[in-house]
């Protein structure tokens, strides 16, 4: 996993998502990106900086925005993380 600076990966405390986030394998959470409460972020995914992020996000996926969008894309990071291995 990539952290960029200012990112949060939160717990939320109530509610029907009640939790922290689990992070599959290489992933990008860009800066100012929030990832928040029991949810399931894939492998292969870049979150864009300033997304927000409360929802399961598939592997091979860029979420963009607030509220955030998802958009299939093979090879995701590919360029954000030069350690992968594939």
């Amino acid at each position: 996993m990539n952290l960029h600076k200012g990112c949060t990966i939160g717990r939320e405390n109530r509610g029907k998502r009640e939790g922290v986030p689990s992070v599959g394998d290489n992933v990008a959470v860009g800066i100012n990106a929030t990832v928040i409460g029991n949810i399931h972020i894939g492998n292969d995914v870049m979150i864009a900086p300033n997304s927000f992020v409360n929802f399961d996000v598939p592997d091979h996926s860029i979420v963009i925005g607030n509220p955030g969008v998802i958009h299939h894309r093979d090879d995701a990071i590919k360029g954000y993380i030069g350690f992968c291995v594939k």
